[in-house]
């Protein structure tokens, strides 16, 4: 089978009770392509949502991403695979990651909990992908039977009691951490912090709300290959649009990337808005 190349944009936004609070945006994100050892194609993307009690939580979350895609150039660049990404090998990472929280954490008389962030990733290769998960947000990916339709990797992770999770920083990280390596083509990704979960995931099914999925993708699939910067932009400014921020106050975090072919879309895109199907413009 083959794929055009990978296309993508992300974009992490500040959400209205942070710009209240005077807090920052405590969501992080990158994404990156990075070359396998057989001159393949590996998307890699990572998201992180800081804790919003914790006080240094930006930073926790800036790192994670910033550490993952650091691990992940390395295990590329050594002749890995995607297959290589072994659940013992993502909890070698965790291993680390709390390691260079806690030198953190000393250097500034702070706790590791000052740095809580969930994690979200997606390394995607030329016929397989390994997801990671540890806290709440989710990943979706294009259905194999039903290209139109998408689906969810792991539902969000919920702690004991409601609007809590688990967190990267957490001690018991390693055992919270999902996993799973999907030995098939995928076309088309998307991962998002809990900011837009209400909009992008259907509770009452527990299923991903594929008509806020269908048009963004849609949207995507013309531009050039690589990162756009300029649908990035316009994705920050659907993201911290009145629609948007009238169904969420947290901050906002969507990575998109698809490998699919597209026509030229209308200038102004349709974005299905929320399970009540609302739209607002991209």
């Amino acid at each position: 089978m083959s794929f055009e190349p990978w296309k993508f944009i992300f974009a992490s936004v500040v959400g209205t009770s942070h710009i209240k609070a005077g807090t920052p945006c405590q969501d992080a994100s990158d994404c990156q392509l990075l070359s396998a050892s057989d001159g393949s194609t590996v998307l890699v993307a990572v998201v992180a949502d800081g804790a919003g009690s914790a006080g240094r939580s930006e930073v926790g979350s800036a790192l994670a991403c910033s550490l993952f895609i650091e691990e992940m150039t390395a295990l590329f660049e050594l002749g890995g695979v995607v297959s290589d990404l072994t659940p013992d090998f993502a909890k070698g990472w965790i291993t680390r990651f709390h390691n260079e929280v806690t030198l953190r954490a000393e250097a500034e008389e702070l706790k590791p909990r000052d740095y809580a962030c969930t994690l979200l990733a997606a390394i995607v290769g030329t016929d397989s992908a390994v997801f990671l998960q540890i806290g709440d947000g989710a990943i979706v990916v294009s259905s194999r039977e039903e290209p139109d339709e998408y689906n969810y990797i792991f539902w969000p992770q919920q702690g004991e009691y409601a609007n809590v999770t688990y967190f990267a920083t957490d001690p018991a990280a390693h055992e919270k951490l999902e996993h799973t390596l999907i030995n098939s083509p995928i076309d088309e990704v998307a991962l998002f912090s809990d900011g837009l979960q209400g909009l992008a995931l259907h509770y009452e099914s527990q299923t991903a709300h594929t008509p806020f999925f269908r048009p963004v993708f849609s949207w995507l699939r013309p531009a050039p290959a690589g990162h756009s910067e300029k649908l990035s932009f316009s994705l920050v400014s659907y993201l911290d649009s009145q629609k948007v921020n009238d169904c969420t106050d947290d901050d906002k975090t969507l990575i998109l990337a698809t490998r699919r072919t597209g026509v030229e879309p209308p200038a102004a895109t349709e974005q299905a808005n929320g399970s009540e199907g609302e739209a607002t413009t991209l």
